[in-house]
């Protein structure tokens, strides 16, 4: 794994009141995970949530459908966990906060990066007695992308706790020397810690300690690409679990050699005779030098930047 370095200049350079500090960058570094309070306002959620519905009635504003679909309304089982990707190409609102600079800016702080671009944007909604998510990597996904390194800024939409099938992670797994494949991650036979079992007895690592996340509403939990995660069953019976995940690439980022890795989503926007990550579908969300991709301005505005403007 490559080892990520601390950009003192991207951390002060932030856009904004939201700030996060030495310490959780080295937090970050050393346990592949940090959390950040109040990212997101009520009002903000209120927004996102109405949009979701929206989306899962199928009602896209844009007229472009998602990149990945599950739990789909009159066709799925009514406790599927629903999860879509590719929001910012469906739903205006919803791209002007995952395509937002301040996310992108807090996921390239974290990594060393000088720049971030848009890796994927997807939301999770687990209604009561949904089953549960396999354990799993987010790079083992993009190993088409060079380099395959992402960062996810994960969002409680609602009360994120143990009874309603909380996100679940292992501190420190993104240091194992393991492998991982893909595989559907919705409703497994199994248990849906195998996979977590099987890269730990490859590690070497006899008990890995598993931490379920409680956050509210809101807050924000940032994760390491190679950090392994989960979540169990929603057991409340009457509470939906809903969030957003943000995730970045390098500004740098590029395609593999054709038939190099895997990344499915990634590969249906690869270019004839170019390497190169088009920015029509992976546009630069920030940079050091204050590059962002043009179209962005007359797409959607930036709803974190809204925000400051308006408090």
């Amino acid at each position: 794994m490559q080892s990520a370095t601390l950009n003192p200049d991207a951390l002060g350079q932030l856009l904004s009141p939201l700030e996060i500090t030495p310490t959780q960058i080295k937090q970050f570094h050393q346990q592949g995970y940090f959390i950040l309070d109040n990212l997101l306002t009520a009002k903000q959620i209120a927004t996102i949530v109405e949009r979701f519905d929206s989306l899962f009635n199928t009602q896209f504003e844009t007229g472009a459908s998602p990149d990945e679909w599950y739990g789909r309304p009159g066709v799925s089982q009514p406790n599927a966990t629903q999860q879509m990707t590719g929001l910012w190409r469906c739903d205006r609102t919803l791209a002007s906060f995952t395509l937002s600079a301040k996310i992108a800016q807090l996921n390239a702080s974290l990594m060393g990066w000088t720049s971030a671009r848009y890796g994927l944007d997807t939301c999770w909604i687990k209604p009561p007695n949904a089953p549960e998510v396999y354990f799993h990597r987010n790079n083992t996904y993009t190993t088409a992308i060079a380099p395959p390194a992402t960062v996810t800024c994960w969002i409680a939409l609602s009360d994120v706790a143990m009874e309603t099938g909380s996100l679940e992670i292992v501190p420190g797994s993104h240091f194992w020397n393991c492998t991982d494949k893909i595989r559907v991650l919705h409703a497994p036979r199994e248990d849906y810690r195998e996979p977590l079992w099987q890269a730990a007895k490859q590690a070497g690592v006899e008990s890995p300690q598993i931490v379920p996340i409680v956050l509210p509403p809101g807050s924000a939990l940032f994760l390491h690409g190679n950090l392994w995660r989960g979540s169990g069953q929603n057991r409340s019976g009457s509470k939906t679990r809903r969030s957003l995940a943000i995730s970045s690439l390098a500004g740098h980022a590029r395609f593999q050699l054709p038939g190099m890795g895997d990344g499915y989503i990634f590969e249906r926007y690869r270019q004839q005779g170019s390497l190169d990550l088009d920015e029509s579908h992976y546009p630069i969300l920030w940079s050091q030098d204050g590059y962002r991709t043009p179209f962005l301005a007359d797409y959607c505005p930036d709803a974190l930047v809204e925000s400051d403007k308006q408090a």
